[in-house]
């Protein structure tokens, strides 16, 4: 296959417009329906709509305007291949052909826009064989437009033929859909891309990087008129030899051993190494969107290999939200570095995982011995007594009430038989989990009951007024379901939910827990109770004061 470039206009253009696919078989990625159109058009068996769908730089309007060709062709081959060459093939191709019609739907998007529309379509063609009409983005066309479009795309005219060409086909009413025969366009393979980028530096006698190459395909996403676009934009600032750092700093990417070394201190629970390379990106003018992007793809590579070791795979799972909404929702609002900043201060330290995963399988395997060993405290102390971490807690958590004592002193009462499968034994330990949460999930616990129990999936339910505080416990699922681990065992999954029915307050037993026996905080609970009339919301803060 030779590729030349699309125009010969003396004065310069764009690569992706120079560069853009004239023959079935110059388009890239799109085999199985460059091969159908091309059969349809060999045995004259051409439909009267088409509907192109797929992301953005895809091939869609390329190919409507092959397509545009080959009907027309004065010249073509057998296998129905525009020549390419004939008076109506350059005329499509410069654009000047009177009945190759193309349509943006974002701007003429009108019902009047649609009416001259079916008005012109019924006149015969004015130099070609058919009338095409290419609608691009139809999507934008109003309501009113589609109803006005819909007879005439259903029994159009001998002479005319409609192409409909959309990246977002949802918005299409179904009864368009119908009457189209439906192509959908797949990314573009990077390698493919990579491929056809190496023949245009060779005609433009420039050269490249074959890693320059693939950071290009990579950031195109599947899309052949991004890489074009960018390659462009290199060449504009690298001159005739592209090279991967050339292509780092034109978009602003940072170093993926930097990005690494971000993840590493994420998941190392190392705040102050977390935040001191968010703001060296920042000092040398990342844009942190493009940071949060990189590092949601690290993320989710690592969270891949990681399907073996579950606590891990929890981990990446939660940072991976917050880098996925920093690098779209965050990017566009100028929130993408207060996200970043927040994962590195709210992200679970390795010691949380570590400790309710080793545990929990010791303990539900406790009841299975024979009676003597159960109620002797001795022999379960012996085999534990070498692993520091869950062991020192029993001994000094009984008698001081001090925060730092009394978050290990919920462990042994966590982890003693199985995790409860019923909601009432989840609501019986409810007290425990809030008292023993971040601050940063501790407001969402506080704020939400467990109303359901579906195997080791636990439905949170949220007032429907706090709507705000059930997005963001969905957004700190993964820290929630570590903290349930811990504390009643086992591997949990949350649903967050809206329920319109009023919560029902903690009991003064679950919210003194796990101290029952403390008299003045117990004392001072229910004097809150009585004044609030038992609509107290925050009481493990209460307890903990």
């Amino acid at each position: 296959m030779v590729e030349t470039a699309a125009a010969a206009s003396p004065e310069p253009a764009a690569i992706y417009r120079r560069w853009r696919s004239q023959r079935f078989e110059e388009l890239i990625g799109q085999d199985p329906i460059v091969t159908t159109l091309r059969n349809a058009v060999a045995s004259d068996k051409i439909a009267h709509a088409y509907l192109f769908v797929g992301p953005r730089g895809t091939g869609k309007t390329s190919m409507a305007r092959i397509l545009a060709k080959a009907i027309n062709c004065t010249d073509r081959g057998a296998d129905g291949e525009p020549c390419d060459r004939c008076a109506a093939c350059v005329s499509i191709r410069e654009g000047r052909a009177m009945d190759v019609i193309e349509i943006d739907a974002a701007s003429h998007g009108l019902v009047e826009d649609a009416r001259d529309l079916v008005m012109r379509a019924l006149t015969a063609p004015a130099e070609l064989r058919r009338r095409v009409y290419i609608i691009d983005e139809v999507h934008m066309l109003s309501a009113h437009a589609f109803n006005a479009l819909l007879k005439l795309v259903e029994e159009p005219p001998p002479h005319v033929v409609f192409i409909l060409a959309t990246t977002d086909t949802h918005k299409v009413p179904a009864t368009v859909v119908s009457r189209t025969q439906r192509f959908d366009f797949r990314r573009i393979p990077a390698a493919l891309i990579a491929a056809k980028l190496t023949r245009i530096l060779a005609a433009e006698e420039a050269q490249a990087d074959p890693d320059a190459l693939d950071v290009i395909a990579e950031l195109a996403d599947g899309g052949m008129r991004d890489a074009e676009s960018l390659l462009d934009q290199v060449l504009a600032f690298a001159g005739d030899r592209v090279t991967a750092a050339a292509v780092r700093e034109v978009v602003g990417l940072a170093d993926e051993t930097e990005i690494s070394a971000l993840l590493d201190a994420y998941l190392a629970g190392d705040a102050p190494a977390a935040l001191d390379r968010i703001e060296a990106h920042a000092d040398v003018g990342r844009e942190m969107g493009q940071v949060a992007a990189q590092a949601e793809g690290e993320a989710r590579r690592r969270l891949l290999r990681a399907a073996a070791d579950p606590p891990l795979a929890r981990r990446l799972a939660g940072m991976l939200r917050t880098l996925a909404e920093a690098a779209t929702v965050g990017a566009r609002e100028g929130r993408a570095r207060l996200a970043l900043e927040l994962l590195a201060v709210e992200a679970p330290v390795p010691s949380t995982a570590s400790i309710s995963a080793v545990p929990a399988p010791v303990e539900r395997a406790a009841p299975t011995l024979p009676a003597p060993v159960e109620p002797s405290p001795p022999p379960r102390q012996a085999p534990v007594e070498p692993s520091p971490p869950p062991r020192p807690a029993p001994v000094e958590a009984t008698p001081p009430p001090s925060p730092q004592a009394s978050a290990p002193a919920v462990q042994p009462v966590a982890h003693e038989g199985p995790p409860p499968t019923e909601v009432t034994g989840v609501r019986a330990r409810w007290g425990d989990v809030v008292e023993r949460a971040a601050p940063a999930i501790k407001p969402l616990l506080r704020e939400c009951r467990p109303v359901a129990v579906n195997g080791a999936r636990l439905t949170l339910a949220f007032p429907e007024e706090r709507g705000f505080m059930r997005e963001k416990a969905t957004t700190r699922a993964g820290a929630i379901e570590l903290l349930l681990g811990t504390v009643l065992g086992g591997s949990w999954a949350i649903d967050c939910v809206a329920t319109n029915v009023e919560l029902e307050p903690l009991t003064i037993e679950q919210a003194v827990a796990p101290d029952p026996d403390d008299a003045e905080a117990r004392s001072l609970l229910e004097g809150v109770l009585r004044i609030t009339g038992g609509e107290l919301l925050d009481v493990p803060e209460v307890r903990s004061s």
